[in-house]
């Protein structure tokens, strides 16, 4: 009878652990994918192209290209949206986490969820005007870095999502 005790305990304790992870995973998660091309960010509300324009055309894109990504996707109305552009600082910055490690093109590691696929590049274009020096937000290392407007890179484009206000009736006097 004795012998069953440690067995009766480990059990217990399975038991406790799987019960453990199913009250960890009921928690609102914070991004959710959208069908096969999109993530949606419920924190911040923002729509994110699952894969950079590297992993999805296998090639570096200046600034202008970055813009012009957007616009081809809007064309086709990926996700089902026409309003596909370039984060600006903040949001680009929401999607950087340092609890999560992501690798990304040459093995190098990238801060953001792992809902987004391996093999990013490391640094993405960001909306923002400074004459011919263009910010990029570099998910490797959580900070903001600034190019030459034509230097090779990446860029994830996003949407903000509508806000949708209630009307109600009008009160009666």
């Amino acid at each position: 009878m004795e012998e069953n005790l440690p067995q009766k305990a480990d059990q217990e304790l399975a038991a406790k652990k799987q019960e453990l992870a199913a009250k960890k995973d009921d928690k609102p998660k914070r991004f959710v994918e959208k069908g096969r091309d999109v993530v949606f960010d419920n924190k911040t509300r923002v729509y994110w192209l699952k894969k950079d324009s590297w992993q999805d055309k296998g090639k570096f894109v200046n600034w202008h290209e970055a813009i012009e990504f957007a616009d081809r996707k809007n064309n086709r109305k990926i996700g089902g949206f026409d309003d596909w552009r370039l984060p600006n600082i903040d949001e680009a910055t929401s999607l950087f986490d340092e609890n999560f490690e992501v690798p990304g093109k040459s093995g190098t590691s990238l801060h953001f969820d792992p809902i987004f696929p391996e093999g990013a590049f490391k640094t993405g274009w960001i909306a923002g005007d400074t004459s011919t020096r263009r910010p990029r937000f570099d998910y490797s290392e959580g900070k903001v870095v600034s190019a030459e407007e034509y230097s090779f890179g990446s860029v994830r484009i996003c949407r903000k999502d509508l806000v949708v206000r209630h009307q109600s009736a009008p009160r009666r006097r």
